[in-house]
């Protein structure tokens, strides 16, 4: 290895780990200069590396994290309590956390159990359980050989590490049958956000993407009613792929998309109803809506009709709007299928496209949300989720304090440059230049 490769990788093992050991949440200046500077690094060495060395890189920088405690996220307490609740034969969707602690009876040891309940969120604690069960499995799995805490944790984080080795074989097969370059795995697998939110926070994103991606190769092979396994697995893993999926159907063959849907469904069916129960999917259900309905972080259109919703009707109208988000991305998707052709690529595209969209006129954009946009984008013509992945990150100014508290200047920057570099790449430098030069005289 060259010596410059050297310095800049000693140098972001370095700062990944002052970022995973040393400096909290609240401490927002130090965090946004560590990231920045992870993401600075990363970029100035991303031309250098051979596919071996983004592989290598990439392993050690997760490495590095394997002993920290999330320090951005408090989810992983939530994750780890389901996971026990699992081993004590209680349905993770039938009580909230709040109802177990405070009625009787129900948790026979409750001693890790208020430890992990005085450590979660408010938001967690006082609603059911929203991941579906194929995550639930790998909750249990974190927690069923040893009643600790910490050893949970270093279990997930292992699960998660692996996924994403996965992900990089997997994206890395996608742009070889796609002919692109290989090298474009580089901006999911050594990119900061991914490796701090996944590996660092314990998010299950990336195993959501293994089995996406694994269908998608599956698909791209031509093995359709195989990828439909993995792809199901998906849905089970994080609900987001439910709604890409229905672009792999073809819309002049009503047959063949029958016989993918009807397994797909069944598949489905399994997946969810058994786990969750009869009884309690109207919990799930409730729970999920609560994204739709009732919670709010960095919006960027959803704000601006929040606060147009002030100026007109004089109060929130948060319901409203999250009734009409569905809907919105509902016809969208129905759009974007009857009038795409057939290529792989531009069904690829159109599924980055939508995820997109939908991010752009949600609520709740949380970091870890455009994971998916920014594996997704591997395989299309746009790098405008790669600055995206970068500016998301200050959104963390709103945890300085106890309560949460948005800055909307940090918000208004993150989307104006998003929306910017997304127009430009999504009309084309040449179209702009053209149009400048006609209405302007350019």
């Amino acid at each position: 290895m060259e010596l410059n490769k050297i310095f800049y990788f000693s140098l972001l093992l370095l700062t990944y780990y002052f970022s995973g050991y040393i400096f909290e949440r609240h401490e927002t200046v130090i965090i946004f200069f560590l990231f920045f500077s992870c993401f600075a690094i990363t970029f100035l060495v991303s031309k250098k590396l051979s596919i071996n060395e983004i592989l290598f890189f990439g392993i050690s920088f997760r490495l590095v994290l394997f002993f920290a405690y999330p320090w951005l996220s408090e989810d992983f307490y939530r994750f780890i309590w389901d996971g026990f609740l699992i081993g004590e034969n209680i349905n993770p969707y039938q009580y909230t956390p709040y109802e177990l602690m405070n009625y009787g009876g129900i948790i026979e040891t409750k001693n890790i159990f208020e430890e992990l309940y005085f450590k979660m969120s408010t938001l967690n604690s006082l609603n059911y359980s929203p991941y579906p069960p194929i995550n639930q499995f790998l909750f249990f799995l974190s927690t069923s050989f040893k009643k600790d805490i910490f050893f949970s944790l270093i279990f997930m984080r292992s699960l998660i590490i692996l996924s994403d080795i996965l992900n990089f074989f997997v994206g890395r097969g996608i742009l070889k049958k796609l002919k692109l370059k290989e090298e474009k795995i580089l901006w999911y697998f050594l990119n900061p956000l991914v490796i701090i939110e996944l590996t660092g926070n314990l998010h299950f994103e990336g195993f959501m993407l293994t089995f996406f991606g694994f269908g998608i190769l599956l698909f791209l092979e031509n093995k359709k009613l195989f990828a439909l396994f993995p792809l199901a697995f998906s849905v089970g893993t994080k609900l987001i792929t439910l709604i890409i999926i229905p672009f792999i159907l073809n819309q002049k063959k009503i047959n063949e998309n029958l016989k993918m849907m009807i397994p797909f469904s069944v598949l489905l069916f399994f997946i969810f109803f058994f786990p969750i129960g009869n009884h309690n999917l109207p919990n799930f259900y409730n729970t999920i809506k609560l994204w739709f309905s009732t919670l709010e972080f960095n919006g960027s259109v959803y704000y601006i009709i929040r606060y147009l919703g002030y100026k007109i009707k004089g109060y929130n109208i948060i319901k409203s709007v999250g009734l009409v988000t569905p809907l919105i991305t509902t016809i969208t998707v129905l759009y974007l299928i009857f009038n795409k052709k057939k290529e792989t690529k531009v069904t690829l595209e159109d599924m980055f496209l939508l995820l997109t969209f939908f991010y752009l006129i949600s609520m709740v954009v949380h970091p870890w949300y455009i994971i998916t946009i920014l594996y997704l984008g591997l395989f299309t013509k746009y790098n405008f989720q790669i600055i995206w992945s970068a500016l998301i990150f200050l959104t963390y100014s709103a945890y300085q304090n106890s309560k949460v508290d948005e800055n909307f200047y940090l918000i208004g920057l993150e989307y104006i440059i998003v929306f910017g570099f997304f127009i430009y790449e999504f009309f084309g430098r040449e179209r702009i230049k053209t149009f400048l030069k006609k209405k302007f005289l350019l």
